[in-house]
């Protein structure tokens, strides 16, 4: 990914730029939607909605280490917001490990105590960590806060080894 180094040819209003990186962003023209991004002053107005679009840009793009920096700045300045927790947490599994993931949502229920999507990936994490006891009690909870998360269990890669579990607490009913 080139990037396009620097700003676009023309300095145009905010507003046009940002318009612009939503464009070139939903069309998955990613190096010209951050190029667009970059042209946006540093302000209020516009840095939180600029590091949104960015951090969702690296997502798209897979690239976790970039995706991280974004997320955790989000996380520190808006920490009462529940996504940048999750965001966080996603590209730090996927950059660094698991156990760090885990360690940001662990952190992040302390002040989201019941938020079940935290609570949810908790689950995910202590599965794949080989805690099933664990996996199941968040599971649990989370299914507690929200029933969603019984037809999620079911089809969850990362909790293939408490599935049969899961199934005989007829949490599979859903899916027949």
């Amino acid at each position: 990914m080139s990037d396009l180094k620097g700003l676009p040819p023309h300095i145009l209003k905010p507003q046009t730029h940002w318009e612009r990186a939503k464009g070139y962003s939903e069309l998955c023209m990613y190096d010209f939607a951050l190029r667009e991004l970059r042209a946006i002053p540093e302000d209020e107005i516009w840095t939180k909605k600029v590091t949104i679009l960015t951090l969702s840009i690296y997502q798209e793009l897979e690239n976790w280490a970039e995706a991280q920096k974004y997320a955790r700045n989000l996380r520190y300045e808006f920490s009462e917001e529940v996504d940048w927790w999750i965001a966080d947490a996603y590209a730090t599994r996927r950059c660094e490990s698991i156990t760090a993931a885990r360690s940001i949502l662990l952190e992040g229920l302390v002040l989201h105590y019941e938020d079940a999507l935290i609570r949810y990936n908790l689950a995910c994490y202590a599965c794949v960590l080989k805690s099933p006891g664990e996996c199941m009690d968040f599971l649990k909870e989370a299914v507690r806060r929200d029933e969603k998360f019984k037809l999620m269990a079911i089809e969850d890669e990362d909790l293939i080894e408490v599935r049969d579990a899961l199934i005989n607490l007829g949490w599979g009913k859903a899916l027949v």
